[in-house]
C-alpha cells in the first residue's frame, strides 16, 4: 500500500525505504521527531559525508526491512546531521555511523529525555553478522512502541459508544420477541369467495385434519379445552424462551469476555505494581551507594587537601574508560572482548530478550559493572595479590578493584533447585570441553543485576581461576526458574 499512497504518522512519513535527507530538507526530521500526534518511532541515521550514500542507505534499509508501516526512517547527508544535531542538542544528537530510535514525545530541552532514544553503535551497524538480530531487535523495538500507544480520543469515544449500543441490543433481545406470529397449526379458511365443489374438498379436509391433531394434542397435554388460539400463545411462549435462552447465552459470553478482559487488567495492574515497588526499592539502594560514594570522595579530598595536595583532591577525573557503560545487552556481548579472563558461553538471545525490558539501558550497565568485579577477581588471583572465592573478593574488596554489594550475589543456589532435577538442569550451562568433558556444568554462583517482578535478571557464571585463570559467564538472562518463580 505504501508505494501506491502516502501515509503519515504524524509529520512522520511512511516509506518501504529510508527518506534520504539533505541539508535543506532537515527541517521535515525536526517536526517528525517533535510533533506530539506521532505515535510509532522515527529511526534516524546521521553521516559526515565518510561514509559513500548508497551502500549506507541500503545497510539502513536493511536493518529496517521489517518496520515497514510501523516507524519511520530517515537516512541524513554530512549537512543534514549537523544541522539536525544543532537543533536537538547534545543530548539528542544522532552521530555520524550511528542509527538512533526515537520514541514518541521527543523533549529536546531535556537531558533526561535523552536517554529514552537509543542509539545503535557503529560497530554493531558494521558487522555483518549481527545484522539478522539486529533487525529482529528493531522490529520489536517498533511493534513495542505501538501497542503502547493509547487509542486516540476521537477513536476511544466511538468504541466506547459502539460497545454501549452492542449491549443495549443485547440486553433489549431478551423481550424483543414479536407476539405476531404465524400460525404453525393450519387456521380454518375463511368462507370462499366462490363456491365449488373442489374448495369445500379442502376444507374438509382442512378441518380433519385440525380435528385429529387437536385431539392428539388434547391427549398428550391433558388439556381438554385446547384450541388453535391456545396452541398459537403456546408456540408463541416456547418461541419467546428458545429466543432468552439464546440472549442469555449470548449475554453470558459478553460477561465472560468482560470479566477475562478484567483479570487481564487487573493483573497487568498488580505486575505494574510489584515492578514499580522494585523499581522502587532498586531506586532507594542506588542513591544510597551514590551517597556513600559522594562522602568517601569528599571524605578523601579533604584528606588530600590537608596534606597540600588540594590540587590533585580536585582536578583528578576518572578516565572515558573507566565511566563509560554499554547501553544495551546486545552492546554488552561486544565489550565482553575486552574482559582477558571472563569469557561468555551463554545464549546471547537470552541476554539480548532483556533490552525490551531494559529501555535505558539500566540492567545492562549494571550487568557490565558485574562483569568488571569478576574481571578484577580474576586478575587479583592471577598476580598473587588474592587467594578466596569471590564472595570473599566482595566481602573485602582489594584497593583500586570494582565493587559490588555481597546482598546482590550468591555463591550457590539454595538446596531446593540443587536436588530439583528441573530447576537443576536449567543451570547446567556451556563450558569449553577443556573445563569438562561434557561440556556443561552446573552454576549455581550467579550475580543479582537487579529485582524487577518476575524478570529479575541474573549472571551465572563458573569459577576455573584455580585452573586456567578464567570465569565462564555461563548465562545472562531472565530469573531462572525455581519454585517461586513457578
Amino acid at each position: 500500500m505504501l508505494e501506491i499512497i502516502d501515509a503519515w504518522d504524524g509529520a512522520a512519513r511512511l516509506t518501504t525505504r529510508p527518506n534520504l535527507i539533505r541539508g535543506d530538507e532537515v527541517d521535515e526530521v525536526h517536526q517528525a521527531l517533535i510533533d506530539t500526534e506521532r505515535r510509532g518511532v522515527v529511526f534516524v541515521a546521521g553521516n559526515d559525508d565518510s561514509l559513500p550514500s548508497v551502500p549506507w542507505t541500503n545497510r539502513i534499509a536493511n536493518l529496517t526491512r521489517f518496520t515497514i508501516g510501523m516507524a519511520s526512517c530517515y537516512v541524513l547527508d554530512g549537512e543534514a546531521t549537523q544541522l539536525l544535531n544543532g537543533r536537538l542538542g547534545q543530548a539528542h544528537a544522532v552521530l555520524p555511523g550511528r542509527l538512533r530510535t526515537y520514541r514518541s514525545q521527543v523533549q529536546p530541552d531535556s537531558v533526561v529525555d535523552g536517554l529514552r532514544h537509543r542509539v545503535l553503535s557503529a560497530e554493531r551497524i558494521a558487522d555483518d553478522n549481527e545484522q539478522p538480530r539486529l533487525a529482529r531487535v528493531l522490529a520489536s523495538n517498533a511493534q513495542l512502541q505501538a501497542l503502547e500507544q493509547p487509542l486516540p480520543a476521537s477513536v476511544a469515544r466511538v468504541h466506547r459508544m459502539l460497545e454501549r449500543i452492542a449491549d443495549d441490543m443485547l440486553v433489549h433481545r431478551l423481550g424483543d420477541v414479536s407476539s405476531k406470529r404465524p400460525s404453525l397449526v393450519p387456521s380454518q379458511p375463511e368462507a370462499a369467495a366462490v363456491e365449488t365443489r373442489e374448495s369445500d374438498r379442502r376444507q374438509d379436509d382442512v378441518s380433519a385434519q385440525q380435528g385429529m391433531l387437536l385431539d392428539y394434542l388434547k391427549i398428550k397435554v391433558g388439556i381438554e379445552d385446547l384450541t388453535v388460539d391456545r396452541i398459537d400463545e403456546i408456540v408463541r411462549l416456547i418461541e419467546v424462551g428458545r429466543s432468552s435462552q439464546e440472549a442469555q447465552k449470548d449475554i453470558a459470553s459478553r460477561l465472560a469476555q468482560l470479566q477475562a478482559e478484567l483479570d487481564e487488567t487487573q493483573k497487568a495492574y498488580h505486575d505494574i505494581k510489584w515492578q514499580l515497588d522494585d523499581e522502587q526499592i532498586e531506586n532507594r539502594d542506588a542513591v544510597e551507594r551514590l551517597t556513600r560514594s559522594a562522602e568517601t570522595e569528599r571524605t578523601l579530598r579533604h584528606r588530600l587537601a590537608s596534606m597540600g595536595q588540594a590540587e590533585m583532591a580536585w582536578t583528578a577525573q576518572p578516565s572515558e574508560a573507566d565511566v563509560s557503560r554499554p547501553d544495551s545487552f546486545g552492546e554488552l556481548l561486544r565489550w565482553l572482548t575486552r574482559l582477558q579472563h571472563v569469557v561468555f558461553t551463554g545464549d546471547p538471545d537470552c541476554a539480548v530478550e532483556l533490552d525490551s525490558n531494559d529501555p535505558l539501558g539500566a540492567w545492562a550497565s549494571k550487568t557490565w559493572d558485574a562483569l568488571l568485579v569478576l574481571q578484577d577477581y580474576a586478575a587479583a588471583k592471577a598476580d598473587g595479590r588474592w587467594d578466596r572465592d569471590v564472595h570473599g573478593f566482595l566481602e573485602n574488596t582489594p584497593d583500586g578493584c570494582h565493587e559490588w554489594p555481597t546482598r546482590r550475589h550468591a555463591r550457590d543456589e539454595s538446596e531446593e533447585v540443587r536436588t530439583n532435577p528441573a530447576f537443576r538442569r536449567k543451570r547446567l550451562l556451556p563450558v569449553p570441553a577443556s573445563v569438562v568433558q561434557v561440556g556443561r556444568i552446573f552454576m549455581g554462583a550467579h550475580f543479582k543485576i537487579v529485582k524487577s517482578a518476575m524478570i529479575s535478571p541474573r549472571m551465572h557464571y563458573y569459577d576455573d581461576t584455580a585452573r586456567s585463570g578464567r570465569i565462564y559467564v555461563g548465562y545472562i538472562g531472565r530469573h531462572l526458574p525455581t519454585g517461586q518463580t513457578n
